[in-house]
């Protein structure tokens, strides 16, 4: 059976509302002159014109690709282009348009802002000045790269997914795949999961590493001895592998899963460093995995760590110890294998705690997820969600899902989300029409057929129990390191989490650390394994604290590997 993907008939759209002559048809000429042969560029007056075109793509099984529009007073407004657009088209891409040099002016900033904590606009775009502008095409290509990635990958995909939508695995493939960058699409069938390859090859019911290598992601380990071992790839790990590979360091990056962590599934950080329109987790763990491996850090794809042996400094200085005269460490990898470090750094992060509630097991996978993926997100088209959890990352997966589910409701222990989640998350929630649920919990839930269609709600303060609609729940609360695979010598909170620097001699004292010299910052309880990120005690749950600490940590790895020497 040829399970090809269809391919949209008719050129996607960039509709321009512009009630200027000359702005519009400057827009217009610049686009045709460089997007005509892929896009069909269409021009409207004002906005009930645009909206119309809208209505008449949606009819036509049209795809919207961009809308740029000057309309700055659409807040509040049901009928403004940029609403109905997102209505229409969940991934369509909306901009401003603004004169140059108007960022200095008040009401042209006030409207920008507006627009963006309404969710109405992604961003804004200053109107071609001259032929060709290309800070105009940027801004555009941009735009048009973030849509064909959310809206278009199953469509070109070489690689088709086939299996039951009831099924977790096959979900769980989806996942990786759309976590690793690979286009796919998907078709239902029935057993275990077949993924046919670009080449005409099909696998049945493979494993991570049996798709990591049929995609040419490196998974074998390093036979020689290296200077560092980071083990996991979120923003600490690749920081460090950055940082580390860039030196000079030979670099090896143990990943157990897909590349990016936790951060890595977010659609949109909004306030990373240098990314004024934001970035998703994703864009940015790929940049920063292509610029660790240019500079010659190896990866180790959906290899897991799951042991540790540390070399006594006596037997280090010995080149005939197993270790290979390292000094150092020993990594035990899942499958059998090993390998030799004189340094480890620690970025493997944490996972969602389990939610205790016996009746959603058997959804688990399904219809129940720990964290969100755009895949499951647009696979929650006209449905009912819910979202557990009340920090940063609830927040912006709530946010993502509101793009395609008929409604979304964050549940949240606390009494609001003032003291979890920063404000910009919380405004952007109230404009995105997502119900809160303050001061509750999910305590029940069910289905039929591997289908959820119902959760148990109860309120904390009051104990009352509700049984609400649902089709799905994503769930975003705790943290659980992932150090049970650690020897006993390594200090760890009773949460899991590893001490580090002063805390190791103020909580082990010299029993837990008998050497001279004091711990560094960012040093365990073992000379010359480090921790960042989430994973260590006292760290601050952001990207850029993580990277911060990645990059760091890599001048006390230089100075553990000259005590080695």
């Amino acid at each position: 059976m040829d399970h090809a993907p269809k391919t949209p008939v008719a050129a996607p759209l960039v509709l321009v509302a512009a009630a200027a002559d000359d702005a519009r048809a400057r827009l217009v000429a610049e686009l045709e002159r460089r997007y005509a042969p892929d896009y069909d560029v269409v021009a409207a007056r004002d906005g009930a014109e645009a909206v119309t075109l809208l209505g008449e793509a949606a009819a036509a099984g049209r795809e919207v690709a961009l809308v740029l529009s000057d309309d700055r007073d659409a807040v509040g407004r049901t009928d403004s282009v940029f609403v109905v657009a997102r209505r229409a088209f969940p991934d369509v891409r909306r901009a401003l348009v603004i004169e140059w040099g108007s960022w200095t002016d008040r009401e042209t900033v006030d409207a920008v802002l507006g627009l963006m904590a309404a969710t109405l606009v992604d961003y804004y775009v200053v109107r071609p000045r001259h032929a060709p502008d290309e800070y105009f095409h940027r801004a555009v290509t941009e735009f048009l790269l973030d849509w064909e990635r959310a809206a278009r990958g199953g469509d070109r995909a070489d690689v088709v997914v086939t299996g039951d939508d009831a099924a977790p695995r096959v979900h769980d493939i989806r996942r990786f795949l759309a976590r690793a960058g690979l286009r796919f699409a998907s078709a239902p069938g029935q057993g275990a999961p077949v993924v046919r390859l670009a080449d005409g090859r099909e696998l049945v019911d493979p494993t991570n590493t049996d798709l990591a290598r049929a995609h040419g992601f490196t998974t074998d380990l390093p036979a020689e001895p290296v200077d560092v071992a980071i083990v996991g790839a979120g923003p600490g790990g690749l920081a460090a592998a950055v940082y580390a590979a860039s030196e000079g360091l030979r670099t090896l990056v143990l990943e157990r899963d897909a590349v990016g962590g936790q951060a890595g599934s977010s659609s949109l950080i909004r306030n990373y460093l240098g990314f004024p329109r934001g970035v998703s987790g994703a864009d940015l763990s790929d940049r920063a995995y292509q610029q660790a491996w240019v500079f010659g850090a190896q990866f180790a794809h959906t290899r897991e760590a799951v042991g540790l042996e540390v070399v006594d400094d006596d037997a280090a200085r010995d080149p005939r110890e197993a270790a290979g005269g390292t000094g150092g460490f020993v990594l035990r990898v899942a499958g059998d294998g090993t390998v030799r470090a004189r340094t480890v750094v620690l970025a493997d992060g944490v996972t969602y705690r389990r939610l205790a509630v016996p009746g959603l097991d058997p959804f688990v996978g399904s219809a129940v997820f720990y964290g969100v993926s755009a895949v499951e997100a647009k696979g929650q088209a006209g449905r009912v969600v819910h979202v557990v959890g009340g920090g940063n990352s609830a927040g912006q997966a709530a946010l993502h899902l509101a793009r395609y589910a008929a409604s979304v409701s964050l549940v949240v222990r606390g009494p609001d989300l003032a003291a979890s989640m920063s404000q910009y998350l919380v405004d952007q929630l109230a404009a995105a029409g997502v119900a809160i649920l303050a001061e509750t919990k999910v305590v029940g839930g069910g289905g039929a057929a591997g289908r959820l269609d119902h959760l148990v709600l109860r309120h904390r303060v009051t104990g009352d129990e509700t049984t609400v609609p649902s089709n799905a729940l994503f769930i975003t609360i705790g943290a659980r390191p992932h150090t049970d695979w650690l020897p006993g010598d390594v200090l760890r909170d009773p949460w899991g989490y590893v001490l580090t620097g002063r805390e190791v001699l103020a909580e082990g004292g010299r029993r837990a650390w008998p050497h001279e010299r004091e711990p560094w910052p960012l040093e365990s309880s073992a000379r010359g394994l480090f921790a960042v990120g989430d994973v260590r005690r006292g760290s601050v749950k952001r990207v850029a604290s993580a990277v911060g600490e990645g990059s760091v940590v890599v001048s006390s790895v230089h100075q553990a590997l000259a005590e080695r020497r």
